[in-house]
């Protein structure tokens, strides 16, 4: 295979493998798959970017916002869901049942993803659809997945998790208002950055180090929300109702009895949208 998995989602498969790894039971995710499609060698603990203290941070983050999105799919019931700038996810690997998977991405991260599946026995089309979108070209990721079979009439959940820090807030809105389009009772998951000044000071290097990378990478953060503009982004998009789950209630959630330090606090927090039915128009 000629091509490479972004390198993004690659770190984010380790950093959530690294959790089941390193950190204390009882894990918040089990996710040891996603590094064993990474194809990583043997070496990648080893990798700058994966020492356990210094990734402590973002590693509960990463684990705590997935973790949130799975019981909302389990929990909502729904027969459907979609992940927008899938990666490396692996909800359809580890969770077996009726649910429909839509994994949206660029086409070369389908290709590469698709194979990697085939090659590792993993790829059930029955439940996962890889749906390639060139989101650069204007493509509506709705409308591909309604052609890989995606019913908009049937409740769905849709998640988007570490990509609204790069778009503008005019593209996020646009995002927003196809789930708001669907049927009553789907829901919009989506996690959000705070700016930098909001974090805790302890974080605070961590994320201005982030910023810097992401920028010399070529993938500058374009929107730090406050929680106030991330609800208002998802009302104006047509949910009728918007909930805001922060990082510190991540934490109450699933690491408040912890007893090795592990926390998400200061790191990205989640909107979780309700749409009303009346069929907005995605455009």
């Amino acid at each position: 295979m000629s091509e490479e998995p972004d390198s993004t989602a690659v770190r984010t498969a380790l950093w959530r493998g690294l959790h089941t790894l390193v950190d204390d039971p009882p894990h918040v995710l089990d996710d040891a798959i996603g590094a064993e499609i990474a194809g990583v060698d043997e070496t990648w603990r080893a990798r700058p970017d994966m020492d356990p203290a210094r990734t402590r941070a973002n590693r509960a983050s990463i684990v705590a916002r997935a973790r949130a999105v799975e019981d909302t799919v389990i929990a909502s019931g729904a027969g459907q869901y979609v992940i927008l700038g899938a990666g490396l996810d692996t909800f359809a690997q580890r969770h077996k049942g009726p649910v429909r998977v839509f994994e949206i991405d660029a086409a070369a991260t389908q290709a590469w993803k698709r194979a990697r599946l085939v090659q590792l026995g993993l790829f059930d089309s029955t439940r996962l659809h890889l749906v390639p979108v060139d989101f650069e070209a204007g493509e509506s990721w709705l409308d591909k997945a309604v052609e890989a079979g995606l019913d908009p009439a049937v409740p769905t959940v849709v998640s988007m998790l570490g990509v609204t820090m790069y778009l503008t807030p005019e593209a996020i809105s646009t995002t927003l208002r196809q789930p708001a389009s669907l049927a009553a009772g789907s829901i919009m998951v989506f996690s959000y950055s705070r700016p930098i000044e909001m974090a805790p000071p302890e974080v605070r290097p961590i994320l201005e180090g982030a910023a810097k990378g992401a920028a010399a990478s070529g993938h500058p953060w374009l929107s730090l929300l406050t929680p106030d503009q991330a609800a208002g982004l998802a009302r104006q998009a047509g949910f009728a109702e918007v909930e805001v789950v922060t990082s510190t209630a991540l934490h109450e959630r699933y690491f408040a009895h912890r007893r090795d330090g592990l926390s998400p606090v200061g790191g990205e927090d989640l909107v979780i949208a309700t749409a009303g039915g009346d069929h907005l128009s995605p455009e």
